[in-house]
């Protein structure tokens, strides 16, 4: 069974990295186990990968043909967070203006598909949607748990 990695966290980040690369590639890249590497990937165990590693990822899902830097975009959505929730508590309400705004255009996108609209731009909208939400519940674990 597939475990669900939040959106904007490491092990997101890394499944889309093993996505393009595999396990192999990403032992290779971080000259560790695969069993490592899957330790890392997995939520339950709370390893963290080293920034090191992070950035030889990177740049090897980049070398691979992938867009973005996964590890990098996390750590960098992580930091807008934390950033925002310590300098004003209230940025819950723009956070959530946003969730509201994504949510509601993938839900339209979704419905788009009934008559024929594109499948493609219907994830991209629903992808967009959960990160917004995501940054929410992040945000919401840092006012409760400072």
């Amino acid at each position: 069974m597939t475990k669900l990695r939040s959106p904007l966290t490491p092990y997101r980040a890394l499944s889309r990295i093993v996505d393009l690369i595999g396990w192999d590639g990403c032992a290779t890249v971080c000259e560790k186990s695969e069993w490592t590497m899957r330790k890392y990937a997995d939520p339950d165990t709370e390893r963290e990968i080293s920034l090191r590693d992070a950035i030889r990822l990177d740049t090897a899902f980049q070398r691979a043909g992938g867009e973005g830097a996964p590890l990098f975009e996390a750590y960098a959505a992580r930091l807008e967070i934390e950033r925002h929730s310590i300098e004003n508590p209230d940025c819950l309400i723009g956070l959530t203006r946003e969730a509201a705004r994504e949510s509601g255009e993938a839900i339209d996108a979704v419905l788009s598909l009934t008559t024929g609209g594109n499948k493609h731009a219907a994830l991209k909208e629903a992808e967009e949607a959960l990160v917004s939400f995501n940054k929410v519940v992040m945000t919401l674990k840092r006012i409760i748990h400072p």
